[in-house]
């Protein structure tokens, strides 16, 4: 690489890690303290639901959004201004039970549009290495989780188990990102003034884009089982006879147990004749672990986890591999990523939202955990027509 080329490589690289790195411990450091902030705020079964379904609908009702930033702002400046947001929104939102659920509000859209806009980047700036900084980028998002999962209890005792400042605290790591989102943003935008990656106007409707749909499917099916596991995993852990001290550990493992799966997954499906492979293998592998987070024995519970990190973490990089090789052109890589993640994350908000209305109700837990094994079964379909269509239509 030539030195400018060199320079906005390495600045696009360190945007994509720190947008990885802020965009999911928002949210899994909440799922921990559900109980603490049930109380902490007077909130009932169903407002906890309502407050963990909340990021998730926002995923899907902001990201058209994405498009209209970049076209006004410029990629990076889109960037550095939704950093920004976060980091307010997560500071801010603990004040009273109004400013939990507004915030809330804003978390999610920030995050949305800032998973909608890193695939142009990578698409942009790092494509001869796609398939490998599409895995650093789902890497930091499974490094994310985890660290949110992890450090929320021992903060929330660190802090005098006092909610507001736990959640609070979140607010720091975010803006050490939006400092690095405008140092570095420039480079990225070759030192053009305007902030704008400048790409050749689409010619069609990115709705009649080959393989859109498959992909969105693929997308919605692995974002639901996600997030219903993120907002319910702890609880179910503990339905099921963990102990309660340990069940936010869990749902930190489960991120940890799939981080060299994110890295690896779509380094290899940068191939296109191992695409089909490896979304069996991610689909097949949630089924067994959603089974046996139901029905196996409470000592074999770590082990279930494990495969469900290693599946979930794998569907979500092999979702962010499609849109970035299955996308018409780089003119088009945020509208793609803005109607599948779009869509998709619309209704995967109903993963965090109906298992707790259906236990609510009197649903069991291993019944609800079947219910997701057979989204998983429609994550296998998808997956096969994405890979098909993200092929070249000369292959």
């Amino acid at each position: 690489m030539s030195g400018p080329s060199r320079s906005q490589g390495i600045a696009a690289g360190i945007l994509v890690v720190a947008v990885g790195l802020s965009v999911r411990y928002p949210i899994t450091s909440v799922s921990p303290l559900l109980g603490e902030i049930g109380d902490a705020y007077r909130l009932s079964h169903t407002a906890i639901a309502v407050l963990t379904s909340i990021p998730v609908l926002l995923f899907g009702i902001a990201s058209p959004l994405a498009p209209v930033l970049v076209s006004r702002l410029g990629l990076t400046r889109a960037i550095s201004l939704l950093l920004a947001v976060l980091a307010v929104a997560t500071l801010l939102r603990p004040l009273v039970p109004a400013s939990l659920f507004i915030g809330t509000v804003a978390v999610g859209a920030s995050i949305a549009l800032l998973g909608i806009l890193a695939p142009q980047i990578i698409r942009h700036s790092l494509s001869a290495r796609g398939g490998f900084w599409t895995g650093v980028y789902t890497t930091s998002f499974g490094v994310s989780a985890a660290t949110g999962a992890a450090l929320s209890i021992p903060l929330f005792h660190a802090l005098g188990e006092h909610v507001g400042p736990a959640l609070a605290a979140g607010a720091v790591p975010l803006l050490i990102a939006c400092a690095l989102a405008i140092a570095f943003g420039r480079r990225v935008d070759g030192g053009g003034r305007s902030g704008t990656v400048v790409t050749a106007q689409p010619r069609e409707s990115i709705f009649a884009a080959r393989g859109l749909w498959p992909v969105t499917g693929f997308f919605e099916c692995q974002a639901l089982i996600y997030f219903s596991l993120t907002a319910w995993l702890p609880t179910i852990a503990i339905a099921r006879g963990a102990d309660p001290a340990q069940a936010g550990l869990l749902l930190a493992w489960m991120s940890i147990a799939g981080l060299p799966a994110s890295l690896i997954a779509p380094s290899l499906a940068s191939r296109a004749r191992w695409r089909i492979g490896l979304i069996v293998a991610a689909a097949l592998l949630a089924i067994v672990g959603l089974v046996g987070l139901g029905f196996a024995p409470v000592a074999l519970m770590p082990v279930a986890i494990a495969i469900l990190g290693v599946a979930l973490s794998s569907a979500f990089g092999l979702s962010i591999a499609l849109i970035v090789f299955t996308s018409p052109n780089v003119a088009q890589t945020a509208a793609f990523s803005a109607v599948s993640q779009g869509i998709g994350y619309g209704g995967a908000a109903a993963g965090p939202l109906v298992p707790g209305l259906l236990v609510e109700a009197g649903v069991t837990w291993p019944a609800v955990l079947l219910m997701l094994a057979a989204v998983a079964l429609c994550e296998l379909g998808f997956g096969i027509a994405s890979a098909r269509a993200s092929r070249p239509p000369s292959a």
